[in-house]
């Protein structure tokens, strides 16, 4: 019995993974989701008050009739008129203004294809990771933006060997920004234990 080989596929390039979007924050649009949540919760109140009265099983006037009693015969000319529709009128625009803000950026893009991001506590310990172990460094305290990367060494070398420390943690400081997409600006300060 003789078996034929199978022919050989034809290796197929693989295709890159597509980026990944950008990490984003909530906004202020969960806020006024909130607050209009509040608003109708207090309109549903109002209504079953209402139907309570009228069925008879709660004694008492009903608010939604004792409002409407109240603004009967309001004349559209009279100044509490004019405020409300104002007020109703800057609340819609500051609402629609807000529906149409972007979602504020949460991560620092990294120099790769596949979208992948840090968030700045994150690259906070990354920078506090490559600053540890530098010479005459006891201590570090990090800063870190999208745009900026702020280092405060405290050094127990004496003061004429700054710019070589200085030197030292911007050389370290080097390779995170060559990970990430956009080079941080960098500020080192040095400074010195009081004895």
């Amino acid at each position: 019995m003789t078996t034929t080989p199978l022919p050989e596929a034809a290796a197929e390039p693989v295709a890159p993974l597509r980026a990944g979007k950008a990490p984003v924050g909530t906004g202020a649009s969960p806020l006024v989701a909130q607050l209009l949540a509040l608003a109708l919760v207090c309109l549903a109140a109002v209504a079953v008050q209402h139907l309570l009265v009228l069925t008879g099983t709660v004694s008492g006037t009903s608010w939604l009739t004792t409002a409407v009693d109240g603004l009967d015969g309001l004349d559209g000319g009279t100044p509490l008129v004019l405020v409300v529709g104002v007020v109703s009128i800057v609340l819609g625009l500051l609402l629609a203004s807000i529906s149409v803000k972007p979602r504020p950026r949460k991560g620092i893009p990294l120099a790769t294809t596949t979208g992948a991001h840090l968030r700045r506590r994150d690259l906070r310990r990354v920078v506090d990771a490559a600053v540890d172990g530098t010479d005459a460094v006891t201590d570090t305290t990090v800063t870190v933006s999208r745009r900026r990367i702020r280092v405060t060494a405290t050094s127990v070398a004496t003061p004429d060997r700054d710019a070589e420390t200085r030197a030292a943690i911007e050389e370290r400081l080097r390779s995170v920004g060559d990970a990430l997409e956009r080079r941080p600006a960098v500020s080192v300060t040095i400074r010195h234990d009081e004895i």
